[in-house]
């Protein structure tokens, strides 16, 4: 790969990891806001999560991840092997949980979801934007169940199909840094470590 579209590459990673990041920051404020104050000797007021900032922020990281897999194999693998010297100079390994887009997908589709859901579904039960195990509601069908945040093990979930916001928010938070640094280099510099790339 040319140095210069190399670099490139680089910076659209690393600009994408800050995006990630920044949203999921902002999504972590919206689930535990802190608190008002209080008047001394009066019990401690829970301030309840801001909802609505925390789905945006949630569909906003998941999108930017979604670009960082568009961007270091393309879209459905398009340019696996073309981007592949991008992958090894962040250093990204074959198993790499920023590759699938399935959960991305899932949020910006929502459209689609819902005509099938109305076509398919018995009950017409619709439960969405639930923060909280997902069993929290009983007697619902995971076919029921559209956005889920299972606060316990901080994965979303749709339609019983989980994804670990933890596990692609620490990769992100690894490959941020390394990112930046090789998309300063000059372009004439050589690319930077290997990995045993996809």
């Amino acid at each position: 790969m040319d140095t210069f579209l190399l670099r490139l590459f680089q910076r659209q990673v690393a600009a994408q990891c800050f995006a990630a990041i920044f949203a999921s920051e902002t999504a972590q404020s919206a689930l535990n806001p802190p608190a008002s104050p209080r008047t001394p000797g009066a019990p401690i007021p829970r301030t309840p999560p801001h909802q609505d900032v925390f789905w945006a922020s949630v569909q906003n990281c998941l999108t930017a991840v979604a670009n960082v897999s568009k961007t270091c194999w393309g879209e459905e693998g398009k340019y696996r092997k073309e981007r592949k010297p991008l992958r090894q100079s962040l250093g990204i390994k074959k198993d790499n949980p920023l590759k699938p887009i399935s959960t991305r997908n899932n949020f910006e589709h929502v459209d689609e979801w819902i005509d099938e859901w109305f076509a398919t579904s018995t009950d017409h039960v619709h439960v969405d934007c639930v923060l909280g195990p997902p069993n929290v509601i009983g007697g619902v069908s995971d076919a029921d169940m559209f956005r889920v945040f299972d606060t316990t093990t901080a994965e979303a979930v749709f339609w019983g199909a989980r994804y670990s916001l933890k596990t692609i928010m620490d990769e992100i938070t690894r490959l941020y840094p390394i990112a930046k640094e090789e998309g300063d280099k000059p372009h004439s510099d050589p690319p930077g470590p290997s990995g045993d790339a996809a």
